[in-house]
């Protein structure tokens, strides 16, 4: 696992990787050999891919626009969500309380030819809470599933640069994934989008 020294944003490592990689004498970074093979970076309490946990002794600080974009669309989706004219079935937890406070974001980073498989998010303490999930770049695939990977049907979503997709309730613990990116084109031969080569998306969790 890398972790940053301080001052070094993943924007700024990125711009220098970029720019050596452009220049005649091409020098990568000391942190990554590529960021075009970046797959994943995290913020608040790092997750451990391997033992499937939260490390709480390996943390970062979450950046104040995210944790503020975060809180705003889950207090929002919370309070929705308990209004009187909606009648859920089966809330995931009676203890849903109009408090969030994000502790935990993966980035997850997407090329062409990436994908990701159906998976749960179950590993978080605070399942009342839902996940804030914004993408940007490309547009691509998300993929909903059902409790179980034998549920049907998959849903295809289509998210778009700023979109933000929300997953709480009856949902909080449903199968998801990444089908793929799409084309860079625009529909109907109107020309190439400037989105980058890539898509990022970013999700919000509360750990505890």
């Amino acid at each position: 696992e890398v972790f940053n020294a301080p001052g070094e944003t993943m924007w700024k490592l990125w711009k220098q990787d970029n720019s050596s990689n452009n220049s005649n004498n091409k020098k990568t970074t000391k942190h990554y050999k590529s960021f075009q093979k970046l797959s994943w970076a995290t913020t608040g309490y790092h997750y451990d891919w391997t033992q499937r946990s939260y490390d709480k002794t390996a943390h970062s600080p979450m950046p104040t626009l995210l944790h503020r974009v975060s809180t705003l669309f889950a207090l929002t989706a919370l309070r929705y969500y308990h209004h009187p004219g909606t009648k859920p079935e089966n809330p995931t937890n009676g203890s849903t309380s109009f408090q969030f406070t994000p502790s935990a974001c993966i980035v997850n980073y997407y090329n062409p030819k990436s994908l990701m498989g159906g998976h749960r998010d179950d590993l978080e303490l605070a399942l009342d809470k839902p996940i804030v999930s914004l993408s940007l770049g490309r547009p691509a695939i998300f993929l909903l599933g059902g409790p179980t990977k034998d549920d049907a049907p998959i849903r295809p979503i289509l998210v778009r640069p700023g979109d933000v997709m929300m997953m709480g309730g009856d949902c909080r613990l449903n199968f998801h994934g990444m089908a793929r990116l799409l084309p860079q084109r625009l529909p109907f031969g109107t020309g190439t989008a400037p989105w980058p080569e890539q898509q990022v998306s970013l999700e919000s969790l509360v750990v505890s």
